[in-house]
């Protein structure tokens, strides 16, 4: 089994007839892995390797990077050709983030995600300070702020009058919930302060952002995979503390480490089984039970998983219970008592 590596980088490097294929480097750290892992007490494999070949060894490491199953980034937020940014994604978007519609709140937040945040803002929010800074003319589009350090101040429409107080909060990239420059100006909660805040934002430059626009650019960057996106979302129309849980630890990951884990073993067992195709008369005896048990260890995961997806469902829509019996058996002292259970529970959180 230590022979296999050498056998195989010999095949591989020298333009054997028979094996006229390059590998990548993921695959050759693969089989590396598998060798040592079969044989931890055997000598390196590149110790057999002649001078000449571990040149060439070195050359295949370097080159370009090949599409492979292992992607090293995130490669969803890029255009034609991998290099620039999709163009949806350039402009600067700003909305209400705060619930609208209810009572008037306290407080209200205005939310702004991309390139041009922070310039955007610039031109609109006026600091108060206690020291006056030379670097810094009230009111321009030089506003330097310090990433996650509230400033308190003022917003300004395009004529200079003062539309609201506020706190900026500036959240440079990429520690932000878009990855992108994220700046929040808390203001006061009415509809009538949080549209002029927002009005004074669009005429410097920013876009209304669509519905869910954020979570959707905190996806494309990477910020969340695809049932963490959704997860977001379930929380926010949560209904019961059950459903917020399950819903708070699909948003930590919960379930993308469990396919993350099934993938890797996957991989694993595939780059096992590969190799034997070319090599598996220098390989030990193929042990079909331990696969069996791999494959069916993993089926049981996927299993739970379907069932844990049906209880999710039943915690986001609820239950609908009718309470029948004839007259005065009962039925509302029983809806009282569940009434009170509810109650006491939602007291104690």
């Amino acid at each position: 089994m230590a022979l296999l590596p050498s056998l195989c980088f010999r095949y591989f490097l020298v333009g054997h007839s028979c094996y006229s294929f390059r590998p990548t480097p993921p695959v050759i750290s693969a089989l590396l892995s598998v060798s040592h892992r079969n044989a931890p007490n055997a000598p390196s494999p590149l110790s057999t390797l002649s001078p000449k070949t571990l040149v060439k060894l070195q050359a295949i490491t370097k080159a370009p990077k090949e599409t492979t199953l292992l992607l090293n980034k995130d490669e969803r937020f890029v255009g034609p050709g991998g290099a620039e940014p999709l163009e949806s994604t350039s402009a600067t978007i700003a909305a209400i983030v705060t619930s609208l519609g209810g009572p008037p709140a306290a407080v209200g937040i205005v939310r702004l995600s991309g390139p041009s945040a922070v310039p955007i803002v610039g031109r609109v929010f006026r600091p108060v300070r206690t020291k006056k800074r030379k670097d810094l003319v009230r009111g321009s589009s030089d506003w330097r702020p310090t990433s996650h350090v509230v400033e308190y101040g003022v917003v300004s429409d395009p004529h200079g009058n003062v539309v609201d107080e506020v706190l900026a909060v500036p959240m440079l990239a990429p520690r932000s919930y878009t990855r992108e420059d994220v700046v929040e100006l808390q203001c006061h909660g009415s509809q009538v302060c949080l549209n002029r805040v927002l009005r004074a934002c669009l005429e410097a430059g920013a876009r209304l952002a669509e519905p869910g626009e954020f979570t959707l650019r905190a996806f494309l960057n990477g910020r969340l995979d695809l049932s963490q996106a959704e997860d977001v979302g379930k929380l926010i129309s949560a209904k019961s503390v059950a459903a917020a849980d399950a819903a708070l630890a699909g948003i930590q990951g919960g379930f993308s480490s469990m396919v993350k884990s099934l993938r890797v073993q996957c991989i694993e067992m595939l780059t096992e089984i590969e190799a034997r195709i070319d090599f598996d008369d220098e390989m030990p005896p193929l042990d079909l039970n331990l696969i069996m048990g791999n494959i069916q260890a993993m089926s049981r995961v996927v299993e739970n998983a379907l069932e844990t997806a049906n209880y999710d469902k039943l915690l986001q829509s609820g239950l609908q219970i009718a309470i029948v019996g004839r007259p005065n058996v009962g039925k509302s002292s029983l809806l009282n008592a569940w009434s009170k259970c509810f109650i006491s529970q939602y007291l104690h959180l």
